[in-house]
């Protein structure tokens, strides 16, 4: 057994003595060799290269603290890179990973460098452009607002949506993010089509958050995105005031008329459909009835609305003042001209026996005047003898006003009577236009007036 293990310790020592002297060290040699070699023929082919890679590289936030927000997206990057060139020339954007480590930093702005690593063990980073980002975080922030419909097209033609009866479900949604941008958000808004509706719509609308110009909000978070909006469709009713037209019915009185018609309200709102308003340029009242009136008529009368239109007034009724009031109208008459208290002892003469009076009066009155019921008489009283030229005084019954007077102005001469006798009151007088009765104090005129009354003129229809 001995030498058994003593043959095999030889062998082994023999062994190690042949490789450690001949074989190892040739070997170990020629693998050192081979290696550089390759080392050199590889780098001959694929050398070293440094390029500025032409995407930029998004930075992402890490370790962003609790309740905390970017108020904006951080700047990209760009990076120089260095390696062999084959590699350099497979590079891509999925090849890079940039950051930023927010770890410990608070609200506000803040400057904080960017860190870049590479998938690629061959490459490495030589340069970041810029070197550290401006990082503005914000307090998270949520808050509920309604939901506000708003419209991106309109219904049919005739036919509205009545946004302030918009029904929501939800009514109200969350929007949460940064300070910055939550201080923008001024409304939630669901935009709608209505285009060609004429009814009711119901249907699922995105919801997005607004400025108070009516722009989208970004950087914000709505729960839930969506909302089921239903808005109601009306068929369009206008409004425009008219005026209001009193209505009658019947006739005055013969010999009266219509002076005036007075109405309250003057003037009424109408709502309807815009080509129904559009025809009606009036409203008119439930007729009063004045037949037969001889005085003013007053009366509270509705409303007769137009088909298809609706009054809207405050009060049901109209107030009618009718003035009725009776017709005047003027004629012409020939008055015989009278002398009174001509002294005894003078002969009078007249220019001329008559005059002609215009005189007007209700068609009635006008119609009961009597020939002597207009005189015009002369006063010459305390006159000398002598030319005198006077004005006649006419009289005329109650109800008769005096228009005009041809002539105004008359002759009268006056002379002594040279006869024995003094002339007798109630002599005839001779004068250009005939002879003329000299009346006592109470005279009754001689001539037998002409009336010529006009024709009497219809009453006014109402």
């Amino acid at each position: 057994m001995n030498a058994a293990r003593r043959r095999r310790a030889r062998r082994i020592i023999l062994a190690r003595r042949f490789f450690e002297r001949t074989l190892g060290v040739r070997f170990l040699v020629a693998l050192v060799l081979s290696a550089l070699v390759w080392v050199v023929w590889t780098i001959g082919q694929n050398p070293d290269a440094e390029r500025l890679f032409s995407d930029d590289i998004l930075v992402d936030e890490v370790n962003l603290g609790p309740n905390l927000v970017l108020a904006s997206p951080i700047e990209s990057v760009r990076v120089t890179v260095g390696g062999p060139k084959e590699n350099l020339d497979q590079l891509s954007v999925r090849h890079f990973s940039a950051r930023v480590n927010l770890a410990g930093i608070g609200a506000g702005v803040h400057q904080i460098p960017v860190q870049v690593d590479m998938a690629d063990p061959a490459m490495e980073v030589v340069r970041i452009t810029p070197e550290t980002v401006t990082v503005q975080i914000d307090p998270f922030e949520i808050r509920a607002f309604e939901v506000t419909a708003r419209l991106e097209s309109a219904p049919a033609v005739g036919f509205s949506a009545d946004l302030n009866n918009v029904v929501s479900s939800p009514a109200s949604v969350q929007v949460s993010g940064g300070a910055s941008d939550m201080g923008e958000v001024a409304s939630v808004i669901a935009n709608l089509s209505l285009e060609g509706a004429t009814s009711d719509v119901s249907t699922q609308a995105l919801l997005i958050p607004t400025d108070r110009s009516g722009n989208e909000v970004e950087n914000v978070r709505l729960d839930p995105q969506t909302a089921q909006v239903r808005v109601p469709i009306t068929r369009i009713t206008s409004r425009k005031r008219v005026p209001v037209l009193a209505e009658l019915t019947g006739s005055v009185a013969p010999g009266f008329f219509v002076r005036e018609i007075s109405v309250v309200p003057t003037t009424v709102e109408i709502s309807g459909q815009p080509e129904d308003i559009e025809r009606i340029s009036g409203v008119s009242t439930v007729p009063l009835d004045i037949d037969g009136a001889r005085g003013d008529v007053e009366g509270n009368v509705g409303f007769a609305s137009p088909v298809g239109v609706r009054v809207v007034s405050d009060e049901p009724t109209a107030a009618i003042v009718v003035v009725v009031e009776p017709l005047a109208d003027t004629t012409t008459i020939l008055a015989a001209v009278v002398a009174i208290n001509a002294e005894p002892n003078l002969t009078v003469a007249v220019s001329q026996p008559s005059v002609q009076v215009i005189v007007g009066g209700s068609v009635e009155t006008l119609q009961a005047l009597r020939a002597g019921d207009v005189v015009a008489e002369l006063d010459l009283a305390n006159l000398s003898p002598g030319r005198h030229q006077l004005r006649p005084v006419i009289t005329v019954p109650p109800g008769i006003e005096i228009t005009q007077v041809t002539p105004p102005v008359l002759a009268v001469e006056l002379q002594l009577d040279t006869s024995s006798a003094p002339a007798p009151q109630g002599q005839a007088l001779i004068g250009p236009g005939g002879a003329v009765a000299t009346p006592a104090p109470t005279p009754t005129p001689q001539p037998t007036p002409t009336v010529t009354p006009r024709a009497t003129p219809s009453s006014p229809i109402s």
